[in-house]
């Protein structure tokens, strides 16, 4: 169990480090067009808090759910066989331990990935903002094929949870730097 703590834990601060425009989470009420100085922090902040909110509503039930029941599988069965037993019966009946994870994976999967940049007379746009967010998202679903019951009865590879920084988002970032 120990481990499951501890590659959760990985895959919640890996997120921060790393959505399709199908997905119709973005604010009607923010303009896209405005720069992220002249739009100010609140606009910033509610494009995330939307964001977070649609990560939530969309994968709370299935992916990160099925992510979490797949990884504590892996460590607590030795087959293929029996580890997708394990993540049928963990997703049906989700301990804990599974909430937990999700809250908590949906908590660092927003805005965190541009964590590091000042607003203050960054050009970059809110859309550029949502074209960083849109490709967390794309990360996010890519986390159901790094961890699959092939890996029962062994542990997990390191990094198997990890997901990279955008290069949407590192352009936030390289462009609008925190002064040190």
């Amino acid at each position: 169990m120990r481990g499951f703590t501890y590659l959760l834990s990985c895959l919640s601060f890996s997120i921060t480090a790393s959505c399709s425009g199908a997905g119709d989470w973005f604010p009607s009420d923010v303009d896209q067009d405005a720069t992220l100085a002249a739009a100010g922090d609140a606009a910033a902040a509610k494009v995330c808090s939307a964001f977070e909110d649609y990560l939530l509503d969309q994968y709370r039930g299935s992916l990160f759910v099925r992510v979490a029941c797949t990884a504590l599988g892996v460590e607590n069965t030795e087959t293929a066989a029996a580890c997708g037993d394990y993540v049928d019966d963990c997703i049906n009946n989700p301990p804990q331990e599974v909430q937990s994870a999700v809250s908590s994976i949906v908590a660092s999967a927003g805005c965190g990935a541009v964590a590091d940049y000042e607003s203050s007379g960054c050009s970059k746009t809110i859309s550029d903002l949502r074209a960083c967010l849109d490709a967390v998202e794309r990360e996010v679903t890519e986390l159901e094929y790094t961890i699959t019951c092939a890996l029962a009865g062994q542990a997990l590879p390191p990094g198997s949870l990890t997901i990279d920084q955008p290069t949407e988002c590192a352009s936030i970032e390289n462009a609008c730097p925190v002064p040190r």
